[in-house]
């Protein structure tokens, strides 16, 4: 029966990942007085560049056609591994834990950072330069906040995780557990572009993730771009669930229960792109080389859950 389940959570994720994205981009014109695109108008991008016919950089070699398809079925497996309608382990959820959930992650950005110096563009190589300096410094402050986790909990496994928060008030209401939330959320805004840093257009000023997948058209652009929309979905699902608010999921397989949680899933994420998308109209923008402060502040959040663990011995 756990194989229904991993099926349905892959339909769940890959189905409603450009639904999220697209109620994000209408909020955030909202938020600017403008009307803004229809919620459903990721959908309209997918199936119109999945029409077009493929433009590949005469100087750029296979491993740039390849990528799109590679790092969609990496992303595909992740959706297989984590906690997003279940709190118990599906069929592939003992294979990774959160540092091998980690890696995927990160072995997805390192290929599309090859793949975009492959193009041999200059805006591509800017871009890649650009990720790979915050990147250099965002990623220590996950692995930190993994290892509070793994001192809480004992494992790294994300359903013990999520278990133990729904069933301990103690460690939810605990001043580490609440030190590693602020830094995943603000690591969250930075591994999904949403920094009121960062710029969407292609003024090459403001230009990070976008300038990565600049070569790509039809569906290789398609696939780049719904990997975006399912890799948002995943982070945010993680946030959600393992850290902010992770009752209501279902530790025991019961199909009404699970259908239950997912509507109560997508209500949580359109509350937390509400208030993503909030943060990210009303702070005004500043420059690029902020990034590196606002870093700072998240890792002094995650340095401070591990001092107040191994200080306290986990009591505050």
């Amino acid at each position: 029966m756990l194989w229904v389940y991993s099926v349905m959570q892959l339909l769940f994720v890959v189905i409603f990942a450009p639904l999220i994205a697209g109620i994000f981009n209408k909020l955030v014109e909202v938020y600017q007085s403008k009307e803004g695109p229809p919620i459903l108008q990721p959908y309209y991008d997918l199936a119109k560049l999945f029409k077009k016919q493929s433009v590949i950089p005469q100087v750029a070699s296979d491993l740039f056609q390849l990528v799109p398809y590679i790092t969609f079925s990496m992303y595909l497996f992740l959706t297989l591994v984590l906690p997003i309608i279940t709190g118990f382990p599906l069929t592939f959820g003992p294979t990774v834990d959160f540092i091998g959930g980690g890696l995927i992650f990160a072995a997805i950005a390192t290929l599309k950072k090859l793949a975009a110096l492959d193009s041999r563009n200059n805006y591509s190589h800017m871009g890649v330069s650009r990720t790979s300096s915050i990147g250099a410094l965002s990623e220590p402050i996950i692995v930190l906040i993994f290892i509070t986790f793994g001192a809480i909990s004992h494992t790294n496994n994300p359903y013990v995780v999520n278990n133990i928060l729904q069933t301990s008030t103690h460690w939810y209401i605990s001043l580490v557990h609440w030190f590693v939330v602020f830094a995943f959320f603000m690591v969250l805004l930075v591994e999904t572009g949403k920094l009121p840093i960062e710029s969407h257009t292609n003024n090459e000023f403001g230009m990070i993730d976008q300038a990565i997948e600049m070569e790509y058209s039809s569906k290789e652009l398609a696939f780049m771009r719904w990997g975006g929309y399912i890799k948002q979905f995943l982070l945010m699902s993680v946030f959600l669930n393992d850290f902010l608010l992770p009752f209501f999921l279902p530790m025991k397989p019961n199909f009404l229960n699970i259908c239950i949680y997912s509507l109560i899933h997508l209500i949580k994420l359109t509350v937390l792109v509400f208030v993503i998308a909030t943060i990210q109209s009303t702070i005004s923008k500043y420059k690029l080389f902020k990034n590196f402060e606002y870093i700072a502040i998240a890792f002094s959040f995650a340095l401070l859950a591990i001092l107040v663990f191994y200080t306290t011995g986990g009591v505050l």
